[in-house]
């Protein structure tokens, strides 16, 4: 699978969500029908909570990441704060991802 391919199909953001789904310490296999759907919706959730200063869960990103690099919990904690309707602006783009 090359990323040129996955991004004539996909936004290029919401491949880099799937990528960083993936704790970097762990074996897996890419799942395009699996892990593509569910970092579009991820993306697509994220850029629909509009409320706040985009500071929302920008503190549990770092502290994640601060773990072993852990980027699965960075991203559940910035959904947990988008469900909550609350922007993830600032957390999204520390992951290097522009919303």
């Amino acid at each position: 699978m090359f990323v040129g391919d996955l991004c004539k199909e996909w936004d290029p953001v919401a491949v880099r969500l799937a990528l960083l789904a993936h704790h970097y310490r762990n074996d897996w296999e890419w799942r395009t029908d699996e892990d593509m759907p569910a970092a579009a919706a991820r993306l697509a959730l994220w850029r629909s909570a509009p409320g706040g200063d985009g500071s929302a869960g920008l503190a549990a990103v770092r502290a994640a990441l601060d773990d072993d690099l852990d980027t699965p919990a960075a991203l559940r904690a910035l959904d947990d704060e988008a469900a909550a309707g609350r922007s993830v602006a600032d957390g999204a783009h520390l992951l290097g991802v522009a919303l």
